[in-house]
C-alpha cells in the first residue's frame, strides 16, 4: 500500500521525484599527479627520492585515487608516460582498474591540434569517472589561446602558448537522472627566469582563466545544467586570476565553506595542497581549486597520506594532495 501511494504522489505532484533525487550525493576531486620529466629531473638532482619517479610511483598514485573515492576527478600534468602513450608503458587507468578500481577516463593530447585528437601528451589534464554511476554524452578539450579548436580568436601572446588548453565531459548521472559538465584545467602561464629567479607571466595567467570562464559559459556548460571545474592555477586568493575565476558563477568549495564558518578545523588552518620534493615540508598554499554551480556543498578535504611505492616504502604518491569536496546534486 506505502508503495502504491508513494507511485501515485510521484505521477500526481510534479517535480516531487526530481525534488527527492536532487540531493544525490556527489564526491569530486582535484589531483595534480606530477608528470614524469619532472619527477626524473627532481631525482637526478637528488631533491626527490627515487621511488617518486613515475615507474615506481605510479602505484602510489593509483591507490591515491581509489582511496580519495572521487565519483568524479580530474587529473593535471598529465604526460606520454602516465597517459600510457609511450611503448611498454601501462597508462594510469589500468593501475586503476587493476587495483579494483571502478572508473573509466579521459585524455586527450594537448599539442595535436587535430582531430579526432591523437597525439602527444605534455602537462596535460584528464578526467576519471566512476564507470557504475556515469554515462558519457560528450567531450572536448579547448585550447585557451584558442589557436586550434575555433578560428578567429585572438593568437596574442599574452594567451599564452599553444598548449594551454582544459579537458570537459558532459555526464549523464545515472543515481539522480541528470546531466553534468565537469572541466579540468591549468592555467599557468609560461615562466621565464629573471636574475635567476623564475617568474610568472601573471597577466597570461589572468587571461588564461578568463578565457576558461568564458569558453565554459558562452560555449560548453548549457544554461541551468550543473558543474564543475577542478583547476590547477597557483593562484593565490589575492591574484587577480583567482578573482576572475570566482566573480563568475562558480563558486570555490573552500572559501565558501570558510566564509559559511563550516570548514573543518584542518583546513581551516592548514591551506597547502602540495609538498616539497623531498616530502619534508608543506608549501605552495592552495594552488588546487574546486569550483562548483549548482551544487549543494557538504565538505572540503586534503587528502595529505603516503602510499607504498614499488619497493613497499611510503611516500607522497605525487607533489600535489588529492584535494576533494562532498556535494550534493
Amino acid at each position: 500500500m506505502i508503495r502504491i501511494l508513494t507511485l501515485l504522489a510521484i505521477l500526481v505532484i510534479p517535480g516531487l521525484f526530481d525534488t527527492a533525487l536532487a540531493k544525490s550525493p556527489l564526491r569530486a576531486g582535484t589531483f595534480e599527479v606530477t608528470n614524469s620529466f619532472n619527477r626524473r629531473a627532481q631525482a637526478e638532482k637528488g631533491k626527490m627520492p627515487a621511488q617518486r619517479m613515475w615507474v615506481h610511483s605510479a602505484v602510489a598514485v593509483a591507490d591515491a585515487i581509489i582511496d580519495s573515492d572521487c565519483d568524479i576527478l580530474g587529473i593535471h600534468d598529465v604526460c606520454d608516460s602516465i597517459a600510457g602513450r609511450r611503448e611498454d608503458v601501462k597508462p594510469l587507468i589500468d593501475y586503476i582498474r587493476e587495483r579494483g578500481g571502478d572508473y573509466d577516463w579521459l585524455v586527450l593530447s594537448n599539442s595535436n591540434p587535430n582531430y579526432p585528437l591523437e597525439g602527444d601528451m605534455a602537462n596535460g589534464d584528464g578526467i576519471i569517472w566512476r564507470s557504475s554511476r556515469f554515462e558519457l554524452r560528450d567531450y572536448g578539450i579547448n585550447w585557451l589561446s584558442g589557436i586550434y579548436d575555433k578560428p578567429g580568436r585572438d593568437k596574442s601572446l599574452k594567451y599564452g602558448g599553444p598548449k594551454a588548453s582544459f579537458t570537459w565531459v558532459r555526464l549523464y548521472d545515472k543515481t539522480c537522472g541528470k546531466e553534468l559538465v565537469f572541466a579540468s584545467a591549468t592555467v599557468n602561464g609560461p615562466t621565464q627566469y629573471d636574475h635567476g629567479e623564475k617568474v610568472v607571466y601573471h597577466e597570461i595567467n589572468v587571461a588564461n582563466c578568463r578565457n576558461l570562464i568564458n569558453m565554459l559559459k558562452d560555449e560548453i556548460v548549457p544554461k541551468g545544467m550543473p558543474s564543475i571545474i577542478a583547476i590547477n592555477s597557483h593562484n593565490a586568493p589575492s591574484h587577480e586570476g583567482y578573482k576572475v575565476l570566482t566573480s563568475s558563477v562558480w563558486f570555490d568549495v573552500h572559501d565558501t565553506l570558510h566564509e559559511e564558518g563550516s570548514l573543518d578545523e584542518d583546513s581551516n588552518k592548514v591551506k597547502d595542497t602540495c609538498n616539497s620534493p623531498d616530502e619534508s615540508k608543506l608549501q605552495g598554499g592552495r594552488p588546487d581549486h574546486i569550483l562548483v554551480d549548482g551544487f549543494d556543498i557538504v565538505s572540503y578535504a586534503v587528502l595529505r597520506k603516503k602510499f607504498a611505492t614499488n619497493d613497499g616504502s611510503l611516500h607522497y604518491p605525487a607533489l600535489h594532495f588529492p584535494v576533494v569536496a562532498d556535494l550534493k546534486l
